[in-house]
């Protein structure tokens, strides 16, 4: 929910800001060779109704990892009065290898399995591209994007790991009860997962919430926002699936920062000082 840029490119600029990102998800915690994942962005307007971003990700389970680096660019209409259209492009190369040698001689089912006696490690370079659209005003958001378009194999060997393409459709709409509440509510789901949030914002600086993941479980989550633009985050998911007899849930840890930008008489933008609700 904090993270659009990751699937959506046409996100890009719209905090109207140098916006920067830096998150950490351990998932299922407890499990030998669970999920890691490290991410890192920015993106900030360049111009009037343009803006650029890169984001670099690391993810690892297990043997294997992958190593991704986007770019993307998006360029904003105005449609009316605090409400824009965003559209954008992403383009970049995903980096897999897998470490074989890392395998115990109990782990290893079948010793004639290509894979492991072709080379000790495996890896494999995929370019690829992405769209997205982002249409915004200060209460609601709704978006769609393919961040990967292309697909292919991702192992030469027995072609059973595969890149296939995804669809996202994203909203969300916050209602203000009063100048020191907020109630945020914001769904993003591809075509077999759907994740619903609802999250309260106090006082215009601590948010606080919970989630639903159809696949997994649930989570808890909250994060505070800094007057100088900083804001830091924490979430904890619970795990409903049958793998909750052996994790002990998923943890994820964001740091962010807005850079505030400057009018042409000096004055700091307004729409930074106020919390963005997306």
């Amino acid at each position: 929910m904090y993270n659009p840029l990751l699937y959506n490119p046409a996100y890009t600029g719209s905090r109207e800001a140098l916006s920067c990102l830096g998150l950490y998800r351990y998932q299922w915690a407890g499990i030998d060779g669970a999920p890691r994942d490290i991410f890192l962005s920015a993106h900030s307007p360049i111009a009037s109704h343009m803006a650029v971003g890169l984001y670099l990700e690391n993810d690892k389970i297990g043997i294997h990892n992958r190593f991704n680096v986007y770019g993307s660019y998006a360029y904003h209409i105005p449609i009316q009065e605090n409400a824009k259209l965003s559209l954008g492009l992403q383009a970049g190369i995903s980096a897999y290898s897998s470490d074989w040698s890392l395998l115990s001689s109990d782990d290893i089912v079948d010793t004639n399995d290509p894979a492991i006696n072709a080379t000790t490690i495996q890896k494999k370079i995929a370019p690829n591209f992405g769209l997205g659209a982002y249409y915004y005003a200060k209460n609601f958001f709704v978006g769609a994007a393919a961040p990967r378009l292309l697909k292919g194999n991702i192992d030469n060997l027995q072609q059973l790991s595969k890149q296939e393409r995804h669809y996202f459709v994203s909203g969300g709409y916050a209602h203000t009860f009063s100048d020191k509440f907020t109630l945020l509510k914001a769904a993003t789901h591809s075509p077999v997962e759907v994740d619903l949030n609802l999250t309260a914002l106090l006082f215009n600086s601590f948010w606080i919430g919970a989630g639903y993941h159809t696949q997994d479980g649930m989570n808890l989550h909250t994060a505070y926002e800094f007057k100088n633009g900083l804001r830091i985050g924490y979430a904890y998911d619970i795990t409903l699936s049958r793998l909750a007899d052996y994790s002990n849930g998923s943890h994820e840890i964001m740091i962010g920062f807005d850079l505030r930008r400057k009018d042409n008489d000096g004055k700091t933008n307004e729409n930074v000082l106020s919390p963005r609700f997306f």
